[in-house]
């Protein structure tokens, strides 16, 4: 499996509705996460090569050739990671202050992760930088019926610093594979990701492809041996997703996870004749620790359409050794 990092600058507002929220327009998420993006790949695969295409990418990803991360933040040319799910065994006079900040952290960068990784020892403390990747609003549109008066509505918005933004990893199983994703991400970054994409949110460019191989960059050769490594003491998950039946047991057991709600309605004019809510499903959050790997799948989330919708379910993680 070759892996690439995709560096997305977006262009203004974003909207990544939160499946947890019951007042998802309202709110919004600082990311998307795999199956977001999966759903994205598929339609943009549809409109650019057909039915076919997205059978094409949809059998790619059934077959494990085609992986995927949730998305995570840049800030200049520093990379973040979900922050591990990771409890020390050694007790520590933590301030107030520090203990407070380090619980509200959400992620932290690759070149901290040996720094993070000595404090899970007991061997120092692990203090936070600033994670703010950008701010929070409100915006107000208007439903316009016929016949009708405007109705005005909230949305929640996201707007990236000027030096910040997300990228992404996927994996593929070949050239042409990557190609493919080279162009779908392209053309992706035009119809942009989330929700009120045709009120323009969500556009991005794709600043820069890395493919993640040995490199003079540290935080590029770290994350190729943390992605390549055969065996290690804990699996860091990066993609929100969930094992098979198969696997739950065995992938739960030791594990220190953080569990997530997917729902979300059917983003498909053909599938049904009114909107048709998918499948409530609960997932394990990227930043999970893990003793073990797993498969996972692509998840069957609504029925009774016209074709199948899944969800995307399949991890990436990364070998670490805390």
């Amino acid at each position: 499996m070759d892996y690439f990092l995709y560096k997305l600058k977006f262009d203004g507002a974003v909207h990544f509705g939160q499946s947890e929220s019951a007042l998802s327009l309202y709110t919004t998420a600082d990311h998307f996460r795999a199956d977001t993006f999966f759903s994205a790949l598929c339609h943009t695969a549809l409109s650019l090569w057909g039915e076919r295409g997205a059978q094409d990418l949809i059998e790619s990803a059934q077959r494990g050739e085609l992986l995927l991360s949730d998305s995570m933040p840049w800030r200049d040319d520093q990379y973040y990671l979900p922050k591990p799910c990771a409890v020390s065994d050694h007790k520590a006079d933590v301030p107030a202050q520090l203990r407070k900040a380090i619980k509200k952290l959400a992620w932290i960068p690759i070149a901290d992760m040996g720094a993070f990784e000595s404090s899970i020892r007991g061997d120092s403390l692990y203090t936070p930088g600033d994670a703010r990747f950008g701010i929070s609003d409100e915006r107000t549109s208007a439903a316009i019926v016929e016949g009708e008066d405007a109705r005005p509505y909230q949305v929640g918005a996201f707007r990236f610093y000027p030096n910040c933004g997300l990228y992404t990893i996927v994996g593929v199983s070949s050239a042409a594979q990557a190609e493919r994703i080279r162009k779908l991400m392209t053309a992706l970054g035009m119809s942009g990701i989330g929700g009120k994409i045709s009120s323009g949110y969500g556009s991005f460019t794709v600043v820069e492809e890395l493919p993640i191989i040995n490199s003079p960059d540290a935080q590029i050769n770290w994350l190729n041996q943390a992605l390549n490594c055969e065996s290690a003491k804990h699996w860091l998950l990066l993609t929100t997703s969930l094992p098979n039946d198969d696997e739950l047991d065995g992938v739960l057991e030791d594990a220190q996870y953080q569990l997530v709600r997917r729902a979300g309605f059917v983003q498909s004019d053909t599938f049904a004749k009114s909107p048709v809510r998918k499948r409530t499903q609960v997932f394990m959050a990227a930043g999970a620790m893990l003793t073990r790997r797993f498969n996972g799948a692509l998840y069957s989330a609504a029925d009774a359409g016209t074709h199948p919708v899944l969800r995307y379910a399949m991890p990436i993680m990364l070998g670490v050794a805390f």
